[in-house]
């Protein structure tokens, strides 16, 4: 056993007086060093704008977990930021980009037509993506694709596809000469209207513009269509937020459709057929983490769909009389 002035014991001690002090020091300068990294680069955050509602509350749950699964949370050390307003409400809209703008968003991002044009008025430094289904230089967001201001990046579903539409339309239904067009308000003076009314001319198609801000206008504003052959669907607001009803409604006329979206087709719409973007998520998460690398948000290409896709709900169209030639069936993307 050794004594309590044993020097073997002694000499353990100061080693491990020794040891513990490296550890200290080292744990220490680690702390250190993490705080000076911390004040270095500060962790920024993005807002995210959109609708208050939960289908745009799961949207951002999928952009996030794109966004982090990129590595783009980790590498630029900017989180996302939710936020909810009714893009009714002009006031709340401004209110809620000139708190983020004040707060210091590094960058905002603006799924809608509506937000995207507001942020632009409130902001000449702040970078903005946005996403929209409209032309971007028919919303005045651009002069042109290349052309725009310097803080505006983004994507546009936007691709012209009324002509090609009112085409296959007119192959199901070539009996059809007077067709109700279903048309958002906000949207009808943009460039897919114009090439819908431009198409029917040359064909000698009559139309009846029918408006549908709202689903509460549905019902009436079909009743009051007058005598149609068949229907024709943009992307309306009301039709993407409450899209079964929607197609319900339509269905119950028994007349051809055609409608903008796979999903349509899906949800019990005859005919389908749109320009497809893939991996829109994606796509804006690229553009964001490029804008949060410093690059100017004008010099990154504004991106577009790159394909077309042919739906049709063979059930459906039969219920509506629509003629499916085994052509058309082999053109299809999806035959549901």
């Amino acid at each position: 056993m050794n004594r309590p002035d044993d020097p073997t014991r002694t000499g353990r001690i100061g080693l491990d007086l020794v040891t513990a002090a490296a550890v200290a020091v080292t744990l220490a300068a680690s702390w250190l060093a993490s705080c000076t990294t911390e004040a270095r680069e500060p962790q920024r955050w993005v807002m995210f704008v959109s609708y208050d509602h939960d289908r745009a509350r799961a949207a951002f749950a999928r952009f996030e977990a794109t966004y982090r699964a990129m590595g783009i949370e980790e590498r630029q050390r900017a989180r996302l930021k939710f936020v909810g307003v009714d893009l009714e409400d002009e006031v709340a809209v401004r209110k809620v980009l000139d708190k983020g703008i004040a707060k210091g968003a590094a960058a905002i991002v603006a799924p809608a037509a509506a937000l995207a044009v507001e942020a632009m008025r409130r902001t000449k430094t702040v970078p903005v993506v946005f996403a929209t289904h409209e032309d971007p230089v028919q919303l005045n967001l651009a002069a042109s694709l290349v052309e725009r201001p310097a803080n505006l990046a983004g994507i546009s579903f936007d691709l012209r596809v009324e002509a090609k539409m009112l085409e296959l339309l007119r192959e199901v239904a070539p009996g059809a000469r007077r067709i109700g067009y279903i048309v958002d308000r906000d949207v009808a003076a943009t460039a897919g209207v114009t090439e819908f009314l431009e198409a029917s001319r040359r064909h000698g198609i009559e139309w009846k513009v029918i408006f549908v801000d709202s689903i509460d206008q549905l019902e009436s504003n079909l009743r009051n269509a007058g005598a149609v052959d068949a229907w024709f669907v943009t992307k309306a607001r009301a039709v993407e937020e409450h899209r079964e009803q929607f197609i319900a409604a339509l269905s119950a006329t028994r007349l051809p459709a055609i409608y903008p979206s796979q999903r349509d087709a899906e949800a019990g719409g005859a005919l389908a057929y749109e320009a497809v973007f893939d991996d829109p998520m994606g796509a804006i998460a690229r553009q964001l983490d490029r804008v949060l690398s410093g690059v100017r948000p004008s010099d990154i290409p504004i991106e577009r769909p790159k394909r077309f896709s042919l739906s049709i709900n063979v059930n459906a169209a039969r219920a509506a009389g629509m003629k499916l030639s085994p052509a058309l069936l082999a053109r299809a993307d999806h035959v549901l």
